[in-house]
C-alpha cells in the first residue's frame, strides 16, 4: 500500500467500495440516485437536476430527484430493494402526495395542482424491484410513471469548482460527497476513474476517508 502513488491509493479506495456489498442503507440509497440522474442525464439533454433526497436526507418528502427539462417538471423517487420485496401502494400514494404539494408553488398563477399534475409535473416512481397488484392500480390511476430499474455503472467522482477557482474531487465515501453539488454548466462534472478527474485538473479533497 505505501508504495503505491496517491492516485492508485485513491483508485483502488473505489474499487474497494464497490465491490464491498456491506454499504450502509444510505450509501445504497444514495448511490441508486445518483445512478438514476446518470440516467436522466443521458436521455434528457441538457435537464437541471436537483439531488433532493441526496441534499435533505430524511427531510426528502419523498422527492429523491427534481428534474427539469423543456417546461416540465419530473418528481422522482426511487428504491432500490431486493426482489423478495414487492413496492406497496403507500409509496405510490406518498409519490403523488408530494407531487401535489410541490404544484401548490404554481397555484398562485390561478392554476390549480389537480390541473397540472401529470402534465407539466410528472410523478415518477423508479425502482429496483416489482409493484404490488394494488400498488399497480394506484400508479395507473393516479397517472404515476413507474420504471423498474437496476442498478448499473455510472460516474461516482464529483468533480466540483470552488468559489476560488479550486479545483476538487470527492469519491462516494469521502465526507464532503453528499454535501457537494455538482454544476455542469460551470465545467464541473462526474468522473469515471481517479485519472480522468485528475488529468482534468482536480485534486483529491483535504478531507476524506480512505476505505
Amino acid at each position: 500500500w505505501e508504495s503505491l502513488s496517491d492516485r492508485e491509493k485513491s483508485q483502488r479506495a473505489l474499487d474497494n467500495y464497490n465491490e464491498n456489498r456491506r454499504r450502509t442503507n444510505a450509501q445504497v440509497g444514495r448511490d441508486y440516485e445518483e445512478y438514476i440522474a446518470y440516467l436522466f442525464r443521458q436521455k434528457l439533454k441538457g435537464c437541471d437536476i436537483t439531488m433532493f433526497g441526496e441534499q435533505k436526507g430524511l427531510a426528502d418528502l419523498g422527492r429523491d430527484l427534481i428534474v427539469k427539462h423543456e417546461g416540465k417538471v419530473y418528481i422522482v423517487q426511487c428504491k432500490r430493494w431486493s426482489q423478495d420485496k414487492e413496492i406497496k401502494e403507500k409509496h405510490i400514494m406518498q409519490l403523488f402526495g408530494t407531487t401535489i404539494e410541490y404544484c401548490w408553488d404554481i397555484k398562485s398563477r390561478g392554476v390549480s395542482p389537480l390541473e397540472i399534475v401529470g402534465k407539466s409535473v410528472i410523478p415518477v416512481f423508479v425502482t429496483t424491484t416489482g409493484l404490488s397488484l394494488t400498488a399497480n392500480r394506484f400508479a395507473e390511476r393516479l397517472g404515476v410513471v413507474v420504471h423498474k430499474v437496476p442498478m448499473g455503472d455510472y460516474p461516482q467522482i464529483k468533480c466540483n469548482i470552488g468559489k476560488e477557482g479550486e479545483r476538487i474531487y470527492h469519491l462516494p465515501f469521502d465526507q464532503q460527497y453528499n454535501s457537494t453539488l455538482i454544476e455542469h454548466n460551470k465545467g464541473e462534472f462526474m468522473a469515471w476513474t481517479v485519472e480522468e478527474a485528475e488529468k482534468n485538473g482536480f485534486r483529491r479533497a483535504l478531507r476524506h476517508y480512505i476505505s
